[in-house]
């Protein structure tokens, strides 16, 4: 008999392309979409889904999960975006479904991971919970400077700001709420009430750098390690690599696999399941993300109970060969996923693959002097790379062609992305040339088209 998987979806997540149809293996699918979605991206929910509802994020969200996914006798229950993986953790315990479980707060609400790990000796920046102006001047008293103020229920990087010793912080928690006003008057929230508002923290900048990590430069100063919990049973599967971010703090590129030695990478992977045990989930997958640190050190960054965002299940899949949709719903269907007793430091096969965001900066961070239109489909890729590589556009995470270009802004985040690539080369040093070439050439490859277009 058939299983009934419900899916809710929101912003963020992995892209409904490459997820919909792995969930739709293991029995029929119902969605439940908190967000608008482009055209494109609704014609592919409605192609793999039996039925897609549209829901208001401002309802009492746990409830309308419990209530549509017995309707449907749902078997499982299973979110990909950070916004909605509380209220689905709520709701799959009411259900008496597996699910993340009662802790999910601790991969969610950044001080609560932070008071977590800290109780359990595990590495991390001093930090204060911000609520007001006087919180925050507390925080200025007692952190050193700079610090990072940024939002606990966020994602992607959104409202983050840098705090020097001669910041106006009247002015900065006023730009700070600001921020999280406008997205939520975009609905670019958590779909729990709890999650909104004015909530911040402020943590002491860690001092991270590739030195004693990487053989080579160019590569950025934190990874990433996916997982999975099983049963309360932590099973870390790879790591996943950085570009250098755009200052502050915005993620440019995930490669994979890292070119990290095994030793370190094994001692990348005995700190995740210290972090991810301390947190002690039930059935769920984990995005953790640990800071490198000079003579071989480590520091827990944030994790959350969730398969990673921007294509990283794609680029685990065609590095290592590991479907984690695939893992996680065996898991969640009660099933027993075939999961390695250690991470993978390796894949099968001599390539090297990538997620790569595309955005108004250099490599560098420097901003475009001008915003052409973004047309992707347009753009003869193999003009910026070599040879052999790939590269496919990803269409639910890319903006129409024709869209203006956003113009960047530090305290954006994700919301500075027009679109988002899929690359493959044969080793991750093409690979890593081609994505600097790729967001440095960009621009001139946007600028050159449309100057075509016009003289027709």
């Amino acid at each position: 008999m058939s299983s009934i998987v419900y899916v809710v979806t929101g912003v963020g997540g992995t892209p409904p392309e490459f997820a919909m149809p792995r969930l739709r293996r293991h029995g029929d699918v119902h969605a439940l979409v908190v967000s608008a979605f482009s055209e494109e991206v609704d014609g592919v929910m409605r192609g793999w889904a039996s039925t897609v509802t549209w829901a208001d994020p401002d309802a009492p969200m746990p409830d309308t999960i419990v209530d549509l996914a017995r309707d449907v006798r749902a078997d499982a229950v299973v979110a990909f975006s950070e916004f909605a993986i509380v209220a689905v953790a709520e709701a799959c315990v009411e259900l008496g479904l597996r699910g993340p479980g009662p802790n999910v707060l601790r991969s969610r609400d950044k001080v609560e991971m932070r008071k977590v790990w800290h109780e359990h000796g595990l590495p991390g920046p001093e930090f204060e919970p911000v609520r007001s102006q006087a919180d925050l001047e507390r925080a200025g008293a007692r952190l050193r400077a700079p610090f990072l103020l940024k939002p606990t229920w966020l994602a992607g990087s959104q409202g983050q700001v840098l705090v020097s010793d001669d910041t106006d912080l009247a002015a900065v928690w006023g730009r700070v709420t600001s921020v999280v006003d406008e997205l939520e008057a975009a609905r670019m929230y958590d779909f729990m009430p709890i999650g909104r508002g004015a909530q911040f923290m402020a943590e002491e900048i860690i001092q991270a750098t590739t030195d004693s990590w990487y053989d080579v430069d160019g590569y950025g100063d934190y990874v990433s390690i996916e997982g999975l919990v099983v049963g309360g049973r932590y099973h870390p599967i790879s790591i996943t690599g950085r570009l250098p971010s755009i200052p502050p703090y915005v993620e440019l590129g995930f490669p994979a696999p890292v070119t990290l030695s095994e030793d370190r990478q094994r001692q990348i992977e005995k700190l995740a399941r210290a972090a991810v045990d301390a947190l002690e989930l039930e059935d769920c997958a984990t995005h953790l993300e640990i800071k490198l640190q000079r003579d071989r050190g480590l520091c827990l960054l944030e994790n959350a109970a969730r398969l990673g965002g921007a294509m990283v299940p794609r680029v685990v899949h065609e590095a290592f060969g590991v479907d984690l949709i695939d893992l996680l719903l065996t898991a969640l269907l009660g099933g027993e996923p075939e999961l390695p007793e250690r991470m993978l430091t390796s894949g099968p096969k001599e390539q090297a693959v990538a997620s790569l965001m595309l955005l108004a900066t250099d490599s560098a961070g420097n901003p475009w002097s001008s915003l052409p239109p973004f047309r992707p489909d347009r753009v003869d890729w193999r003009r910026l790379t070599s040879p052999k590589t790939e590269v496919e556009i990803v269409t639910g995470m890319t903006h129409p062609s024709g869209s203006p270009m956003p113009a960047y802004s530090p305290t954006a985040g994700t919301r500075n992305y027009a679109g988002t690539l899929f690359l493959r080369a044969p080793d991750p040093a093409t690979l890593q040339a081609d994505c600097f070439r790729i967001v440095d050439g960009l621009e001139a490859e946007l600028r050159a088209v449309d100057a075509a277009l016009a003289a027709r």
